[in-house]
């Protein structure tokens, strides 16, 4: 009789946790997450400083320009938003940025491919902080969804 007691009393839902949305740190995470989020930012200005050399190199008889213009400002775009959204999703939008900047370097390759060594350390520095932080983010997230 005392056990059906215990067993009546015990909680029903095991994601319940003792803490409050407002007691929640990412304690550990928040450093990669942060690093991360900084290496989407550093991406669009690097991006952003790519686009104006390449406005005041190219000739004025480039007919293009305003197209270069759209595909740069659309990635520039993007980084910027997946930055922002760091806050929110952090894993979603870490991925998201990786997937955005293999795009940006396939696409690169493609239209010239000597731009693959141009800027390699840059490119392996942004790639190693995002990877670093997509296991960290992801952890973070989960805890911040059984908060919900």
């Amino acid at each position: 009789m005392e056990n059906n007691l215990l067993d009546s009393s015990a909680p029903e839902n095991n994601t319940e946790t003792i803490f409050t949305e407002a007691e929640f740190s990412n304690a550990g995470y928040d450093k990669h997450i942060r690093q991360a989020r900084n290496s989407i930012f550093v991406a669009a200005g690097i991006l952003g400083i790519n686009l104006i050399i390449l406005a005041a190199a190219v000739p004025s008889s480039y007919e293009y320009l305003w197209l270069d213009f759209l595909i740069w400002g659309v990635f520039i775009i993007g980084f910027i938003l997946l930055g922002f959204w760091t806050k929110k999703k952090p894993y979603y939008a870490i991925i998201g940025a990786l997937i955005l900047y293999g795009i940006f370097i396939a696409l690169n390759a493609w239209i010239d491919p000597s731009t693959i060594v141009k800027g390699i350390i840059m490119k392996i520095i942004i790639i190693v902080f995002l990877v670093k932080g997509i296991n960290d983010a992801k952890a973070a997230q989960q805890m911040r969804d059984q908060l919900h």
